[in-house]
């Protein structure tokens, strides 16, 4: 089953303008998201790097939590994924593929310019985008590694198991350990360095073989799968998940993510349907708004960028489609029993509900998807970020440079944010219950 890779260059920290979530939807939609999966996000690929996770947890035992390297920044568990990434690039041509990797093409990278691994040559924010931090949510909830990064009970029921596979009993309680010994000597020059060090090539590879992403071994598989299906979400929630994803044939795509839920809220109890019904509830208004967001920054996008106004939007399809739709919408998100409540802390949905209830022509529509967006940019930490537009005479506005949408999306999937399903497939897939 192949799904979309993603590329590990990307870092929110350099996104300095607030170009992330114009409408303000993430927060809610990140809350209905961990009600339904909230040991998975959408940016995990293969399940086996919690194996690597718990295996360097078991290899990082000996230094304290504040230890840090030569660099005075990087801790041991960062030097171990140093040498885990470095070792799949060296030795790639024996894996069974490196795409989804966590920092491949910053690695490549510091290869290809003969420079080692180090803090200054990886991922600026590797605690979030590294391999560690994208699966330190699973490890934890599933109960392998604990909240400070060393090994829980299902840890050393993993590493167990790997290393029963690896054909390495007593790696992880035996007093000395040839090949744990070995990884403790590279991680512990790596401290003292702040980078990785030289390696011969039989290291690189052994290292890289067992810890494949793809190639996990029975009795590993075994205990991952165990723990993945009774702790990573309600536990009568994730069984029918599995039912549904196995009639199926999985879910790689997110355009054939919405279909899938609608149909699995068939199959759940009352509780449960509420929380797929909420997210299809909230999807509609989400998806209406940004319809209509995106035919602005089209319309305004189009015939040399120049400035528009509520005129020119209200004669567009996207306009049209998106005040079809919005009274709908608001009324199921109203409407739903529980959404609103479990909202209600922040009250950042109901003020948007306020601010498009009563419109009833484009030109309504036009102010309010203005007023939105320039609040939501307003309130974003710390300062605030600048809007996608600027305001000119006579109600017109020009779209900033970098916003710009020549082409609207062919066939936009129906919600706008992605559930976490094709990700949960895909640990299935590599599990080896769905082919």
């Amino acid at each position: 089953m192949l799904r979309a890779p993603f590329s590990s260059e990307f870092d929110p920290s350099e996104e300095g303008e607030g170009s992330i979530d114009p409408l303000g939807l993430q927060p809610g939609y990140e809350r209905l998201a961990n009600r339904f999966l909230p040991t998975v996000t959408v940016r995990m690929g293969h399940p086996r790097f919690v194996t690597a996770m718990a295996v360097g947890a078991c290899v990082c035992e000996g230094w304290d939590s504040d230890t840090v390297a030569a660099d005075e920044e990087t801790p041991p568990w960062l030097v171990w994924e140093w040498f885990v990434v470095e070792s799949f690039i060296r030795a790639a041509d024996s894996l069974s593929g490196i795409s989804g990797i966590p920092g491949v093409q910053k690695v490549q990278r510091a290869l290809r310019n003969q420079r080692p691994v180090s803090a200054s040559s990886y991922l600026k924010t590797p605690s979030a985008f590294g391999f560690t931090g994208v699966f330190r949510r699973l490890a934890s909830g599933i109960g392998v590694l604990t909240d400070d990064g060393r090994l829980d009970d299902g840890g050393y029921e993993l590493v167990t198991a790997w290393a029963k596979d690896q054909s390495l009993e007593g790696f992880i309680d035996a007093p000395s350990h040839p090949f744990r010994d070995r990884l403790r000597r590279a991680v512990a020059q790596g401290l003292e360095k702040g980078h990785t060090t030289y390696q011969t090539g039989e290291f690189w590879k052994d290292l890289a073989r067992r810890l494949d992403p793809s190639a996990p071994g029975r009795n590993e598989t075994k205990v991952l799968l165990d723990r993945i299906l009774l702790r990573s979400g309600p536990e009568d929630m994730i069984a029918r998940l599995k039912e549904t994803l196995i009639a199926e044939g999985g879910v790689s795509e997110r355009q054939h993510e919405p279909a899938f839920l609608r149909k699995l809220t068939r199959k759940v109890s009352p509780d449960l349907a509420q929380i797929l019904t909420a997210i299809d509830a909230y999807e509609t208004f989400g998806r209406t708004i940004t319809v209509a967001f995106d035919g602005l920054r089209h319309c305004a996008s189009i015939n040399g960028a120049a400035p528009v106004d509520a005129q020119a939007f209200s004669s567009t399809k996207a306009a049209k489609s998106a005040l079809r739709a919005l009274n709908p919408s608001l009324t199921r998100v109203r409407s739903h029993p529980s959404l609103l409540e479990w909202e209600s802390a922040q009250g950042t949905l109901a003020q948007a509900l306020d601010r498009f209830e009563q419109i009833r022509t484009g030109g309504e529509l036009f102010d309010a998807v203005l007023d939105h967006h320039e609040q939501v940019q307003k309130n974003k930490p710390p300062n605030g970020k600048r809007p996608w537009f600027e305001r000119g005479h006579r109600g017109k506005v020009v779209i900033r440079s970098g916003y710009a949408l020549p082409e609207l999306p062919d066939q936009p999937s129906d919600y706008v944010h992605e559930y976490r399903v094709p990700t949960f497939s895909a640990f299935l897939t590599d599990l080896g219950v769905l082919r």
